[in-house]
């Protein structure tokens, strides 16, 4: 899948960049859904969303960089009002899925939900993160809730692939500084999470949105003696595959509704070639400007958003 849309959408020097949306106006592609500890479901028929975290990563960087920040932070409300929205779409979704939803209101009064929230890490919460040697690079991102709800990015709530790992399914999360990911990890959500589930009677929703700037990829192939290096960025956003999901909590367990290929979006992001040049060593060097149409990524964020929550909720309801 995601070949197949990276091609129509990258230049074919091995740079990329969105495509002119045209006629058929903004699009993403569809979510392709996985589930683990389907069984946990049975019975889910009433629900609470306990957290829900939109990740916004505002600058990201390998070999060539990709920084959207001053366009996504110009307006300090601006990614606040996208939150917002996302969440309300969310509990339009959940009603309209045939799910009981126990009302916001509710749920932030709650004396266990206030102990959860005095555990949480503030909101927007800021995290540069990066890891010597790091495969994927490094991520500068943002980190929202909506008003009153906890951040919860705890190891517990993710679906870590094996494939990443090797023996184990643990993955340290880059996207976090060490400090970032102590702060969460020391954090024992599933225990509260447990007390919210009985005081409510319901189970419990939590929702990370994994919203990268661009695809960014570096490699290296040899040949006649020559070894050619080859980089490239496509200025396209996306929803990401390894953190973008929907948690399910009941009576102390965890069953995990996640993305398994990344959604591609087009038309609120472009870039253009300045420069190329080629050194004596086969290293291609490119300087490219990157743009962002913020008015589109508040149009294609929400909307891409909503069709990925409403495939999770679709896969939520087969298992019950």
């Amino acid at each position: 899948m995601l070949k197949r849309l990276l091609l129509p959408l990258c230049f074919v020097s091995g740079l990329s960049c969105a495509a002119d949306p045209g006629t058929e106006g903004l699009a993403y592609s569809p979510a392709v859904v996985g589930i683990s500890n389907a069984g946990d479901l049975k019975g889910v028929r009433k629900v609470a969303v306990a957290s829900f975290v939109v990740q916004y990563v505002v600058k990201q960087t390998e070999d060539l960089v990709v920084d959207f920040e001053p366009p996504l932070t110009a307006d300090p409300a601006y990614l606040q009002r996208l939150t917002e929205k996302m969440y309300g779409d969310f509990q339009a979704s959940v009603k309209a899925a045939g799910f009981e939803l126990v009302p916001h209101a509710t749920v932030v009064a709650a004396p266990e939900y206030k102990t959860m929230q005095g555990m949480s890490s503030p909101s927007p919460l800021l995290m540069d993160g990066w890891k010597m040697g790091s495969k994927t690079g490094a991520y500068k991102s943002l980190f929202y809730a909506p008003k009153d709800l906890v951040i919860n990015l705890k190891d517990d709530y993710e679906e870590l692939r094996k494939s990443y790992g090797g023996f184990s399914s643990y993955v340290v999360d880059e996207t976090l500084t060490f400090s970032g990911r102590i702060a969460q990890y020391a954090t024992n959500w599933k225990y509260h999470d447990k007390d919210l589930q009985k005081a409510l009677g319901a189970s419990t929703l939590h929702v990370r949105v994994f919203v990268p700037i661009a695809y960014l990829w570096s490699s290296q192939t040899k040949g006649g003696g020559w070894t050619h290096f080859s980089a490239g960025a496509m200025a396209a956003v996306r929803l990401g595959e390894r953190f973008t999901r929907l948690a399910v909590g009941k009576d102390g367990d965890v069953a995990k509704i996640y993305l398994t290929e990344p959604v591609m979006t087009r038309g609120a992001t472009e870039a253009q070639l300045i420069k190329e040049s080629t050194s004596i060593f086969g290293k291609v060097t490119r300087e490219v400007n990157y743009t962002l149409n913020a008015d589109a990524y508040q149009t294609v964020v929400p909307a891409a958003t909503k069709q990925t929550l409403e495939a999770f909720l679709g896969k939520m309801k087969e298992n019950i």
